[in-house]
């Protein structure tokens, strides 16, 4: 989709001055936030205002109505700003609750969000609050949603960890409160008095007091050049060294939770499909009771494919041609020779998904604590044609950057294409707010239409090489609209085109082949930041700048 030359993701600001008139709305509103900085409400005039502007008195009446119109304006951009910045990157790791936390401690405490100047505004506002129902309303609105976020993310925590005897509303007020009076120091003091590294760094303890082993207990440093495990970049050799893809499959991918398919693919007894999940080739099928069950797809005697075929129907039992084994539906061995019966596999439901992960070296109980019940899905979904795979060659963690890096879709500032204005036609006004991501860590994004939804899943398949997946399912009920909704929305998605896997390549040649490094001082999107915290702490050996092994 054209984008008319602006920028998105990370690079973008918000709000954004798209006119002449709202560049001026926004250079008041500015100047507003630095009056008030200076002289408090109170003292703050329209003559303070415009002086710092160096505009004409007489242009604020064109864009406000009074002096606590502007006031409210400034403090509403403030509100917005710490919602754009903060509350939506973080919710978009909800499903990850360390790495949301993470992240929320690292933007809580950003000099784009905590300078001096924008923290002693909301002070100022805040004691002017119980006078003003229209100061209250929007301190209160902020104060309410970043709570209940920061509570979500402690009670998904605790139940990740399974610890049920620890209090959410106690650790997130706790939380709630270091942030707070941090805050309350900043806005004291002049931004090269200001140590925001020693600030987190006792935010992150007290979550670590809480939840040990779980947040990094200190930067991991580099030997050569100090990179550390809240810098903004991996090492060059991150994207295509086999020891590093051997502990990723390891400690990563064998206790992940994957996606495989939806259980109308299987609606009868013996109905199978088959999936290889990078560490697991998996068998998922409906037994003679009616449950789905997923197995290992392979031969006990010999580790060979059970069945060849992506999809189909067995009768009554699942047999071995080669050995002349047979199993139940249920996965028991019926013949007479002896052995073990088919390796289970940990299974989820969720929202008609089957979601799968091996069992081998994790905890039965924690199925429970599956990242994929905090995802968000709509009712009535089904598959809208088979799953579409691509090899592609680059590293799965250059994808998943991408995918984090790029902004959801939205109209263009120029006349749409025609894609964007038949898919307008088919969803209806407002498709592009109801346009959603989320991610699944370590390996899926999860896009919402207003036409359905389509999943992503990047499997490494060697040093530099990955396995991309696509599932595509719809809530429209008749498939003519619904195909020709899916093929727009991916034409629209900046995921879904030849361009982006095209570019992905190019950076992995770039990386690992030409040995070229990123700049420094380049802006990165938070979400990208915090995935790559996110590895460095589930795999220390990242924060080394030589490759494993290497001298």
């Amino acid at each position: 989709m054209s984008t008319g030359g602006k920028k998105t993701g990370a690079a973008a600001k918000f709000p954004r001055a798209r006119n002449a008139h709202s560049r001026q709305r926004q250079r008041l509103i500015d100047a507003c936030i630095s009056a008030l900085h200076t002289f408090g409400p109170s003292r703050t005039t329209v003559e303070k205002v415009v002086a710092i502007a160096k505009m004409s008195p007489g242009i604020v009446r064109f864009y406000f109505d009074s002096k606590a119109a502007m006031l409210v304006a400034s403090l509403q951009f403030l509100a917005d700003e710490f919602e754009e910045r903060l509350m939506v990157p973080v919710g978009r790791l909800k499903s990850n609750p360390v790495a949301a936390l993470d992240l929320m401690v690292d933007l809580y405490l950003d000099p784009e969000i905590a300078s001096a100047r924008k923290v002693s505004v909301w002070y100022s506002f805040w004691g002017e609050a119980s006078s003003r129902q229209e100061y209250y309303d929007i301190c209160g609105q902020k104060d309410e949603s970043f709570a209940a976020l920061v509570r979500d993310l402690v009670e998904r925590l605790i139940i990740d960890t399974r610890q049920p005897q620890l209090d959410p509303d106690g650790i997130a007020l706790g939380l709630i409160g270091v942030l707070e009076m941090l805050w309350q120091d900043f806005a004291f003091q002049t931004e090269e008095k200001i140590d925001r590294q020693a600030a987190k760094r006792r935010c992150m303890a007290y979550l670590r007091s809480i939840f040990p082993g779980h947040f990094a207990p200190a930067p991991l440093h580099s030997a050569a050049t100090g990179l550390a495990a809240g810098a903004k970049r991996l090492a060059a050799w991150a994207y295509d060294s086999p020891r590093l893809y051997a502990m990723e499959r390891e400690s990563l991918f064998q206790s992940s939770w994957q996606l495989v398919g939806h259980e109308s693919q299987i609606p009868q007894t013996g109905d199978f499909l088959t999936v290889d999940i990078g560490v697991e080739r998996t068998l998922i099928l409906r037994d003679s009771s009616g449950v789905v069950r997923a197995f290992r797809n392979s031969c006990g005697e010999l580790p060979h494919t059970l069945i060849a075929a992506d999809t189909g129907h067995v009768a009554g039992a699942i047999e071995c041609a080669f050995h002349g084994l047979k199993f139940a539906l249920d996965g028991t061995r019926l013949d007479q020779r002896g052995g073990t019966d088919l390796y289970g596999l940990d299974l989820l439901l969720r929202g008609g998904l089957i979601v799968v992960r091996s069992q081998q070296r994790v905890p039965a109980a924690a199925v429970a604590a599956s990242a994929w019940f905090a995802v968000q899905l709509p009712p009535g979904m089904r598959p809208l044609g088979p799953r579409s795979e691509v090899t592609i060659g680059a590293d799965w963690k250059l994808i998943v950057e991408q995918w984090l890096g790029t902004a959801t879709p939205r109209p263009a500032s120029g006349s749409p294409g025609w894609s964007e204005q038949g898919y307008r036609q088919l969803a209806g006004p407002g498709w592009e707010h109801a346009w959603k991501g989320q991610f699944v860590w370590p390996n899926q994004w999860i896009e919402t239409r207003p036409d359905g939804v389509s999943i992503l899943q990047v499997l490494p398949t060697a040093p530099g090489r990955s396995l991309l997946r696509r599932f595509n399912y719809t809530t429209v009920a008749a498939d003519r609209p619904a195909r020709a909704a899916q093929y727009l929305a991916e034409r629209l998605s900046p995921h879904a085109r030849r361009a982006a896997r095209a570019f992905a390549e190019s950076a992995q040649c770039g990386i690992a082949v030409l040995g070229y490094e990123a700049a420094d001082g380049v802006s990165i999107p938070h979400e990208v930041s915090a995935f790559r915290r996110q590895l460095m702490v589930a795999l220390p050996a990242l924060a080394f700048d030589h490759r494993l092994g290497d001298p």
